[in-house]
């Protein structure tokens, strides 16, 4: 058994003697911890006592190539077409680049099923959100089965990119603009003693139970501020039919709230962004992009699986 020094300068089997099935054996152990949330680095510091030798985490990196052909599968296993509702955001992540790390986007699909069943169901590597990558990102999704007939709506940040794309894959779909991020615009617009206020009034907006009184709001809202804050009150204006949306859907009463709540902004995808920055912040910069594949693939597979037998049953209540 080699000695923790040893361990450290490890770059082939983990035992100088061990059989390959206990090579086999110890490396699955290694993948599974990684699929369960636990970085690279902890990792090796997890399986030290148990190993009696100390891992690099490039050490265990190279082990977990072997998720790769997981990740093929990911992308290409055949989609049920029982979205609902879709939501579609990007997040960005570092990659090494020849000279210096570079910026890449990594686009998301998440969706809610007629059995109220939550998934991340599909990400792609870009460089920006264009109408182009996005456009190819959701015809991936088309030809793999989400033809979208049963859904009622695409829930985005406002990209361009998608909302083009959109337009061309699922032109049937509901499409609903994020309150959070359009608020987070039009305050950009306001002096600070304005924002408050104005928040407070764009909240009688989405929280009205119709779309008339939601309009009635939205010019109430115009009446008070297009003298104050006329750029702020247009950068709302100019959305206002897609920021309704969420209020065409017919719901049950009694689940108005918490489905409204769910389908007028991006944050349910946004939550899962947090464990993806949570385990990708101590990496600081990815070498590559297959190794930005893995991570991904491993959050995602992950929450998955926590979310299977934990369905939102007020999905599954639409007249």
């Amino acid at each position: 058994m080699p000695s923790p020094a040893q361990g450290k300068a490890y770059s082939g089997r983990l035992f100088s003697g061990a059989t390959k099935e206990r090579q086999e054996a110890v490396n699955d152990v290694i993948c599974n911890v990684f699929l369960r949330g636990i970085s690279t680095r902890d990792v090796a510091g997890a399986l030290k006592p148990l190993l009696n030798t100390a891992l690099s985490a490039s050490t265990v990196s190279r082990i977990t190539k072997r998720l790769n052909p997981l990740v093929k599968e990911f992308h290409r296993r055949k989609l049920l077409d029982e979205y609902q509702f879709l939501f579609l955001d990007g997040i960005t992540i570092s990659v090494k680049g020849a000279l210096k790390a570079k910026k890449i986007l990594v686009l998301v699909a998440y969706g809610i099923t007629i059995f109220g069943k939550k998934e991340l169901i599909a990400f792609r590597i870009a460089n920006a959100e264009s109408t182009p990558a996005c456009e190819s990102f959701l015809n991936d999704l088309f030809r793999r089965g989400l033809e979208g007939k049963n859904l009622k709506m695409v829930i985005t940040d406002g990209s361009k990119g998608f909302i083009a794309a959109i337009e061309l894959v699922y032109p049937q779909a509901k499409h609903q603009r994020c309150w959070v991020h359009k608020l987070r615009n039009a305050t950009k617009r306001l002096k600070k003693a304005d924002i408050k206020p104005f928040k407070a009034d764009a909240r009688k907006i989405y929280n009205a139970s119709t779309h008339r009184e939601a309009v009635a709001a939205f010019k109430n809202l115009r009446k008070y501020w297009h003298n104050i804050a006329p750029e702020a009150v247009k950068c709302l204006e100019r959305d206002l039919d897609e920021l309704l949306s969420f209020l065409t859907i017919p719901i049950k009463e009694q689940f108005h709230a918490f489905i409204r709540r769910q389908i007028r902004t991006t944050n349910i995808i946004e939550r899962s962004f947090r464990e993806v920055r949570r385990r990708t912040r101590p990496m600081g910069c990815f070498t590559n992009y297959d190794s930005v594949s893995r991570i991904i693939y491993a959050i995602f597979n992950r929450l998955n699986s926590k979310w299977e037998e934990k369905p939102l049953i007020q999905f599954t209540q639409f007249i």
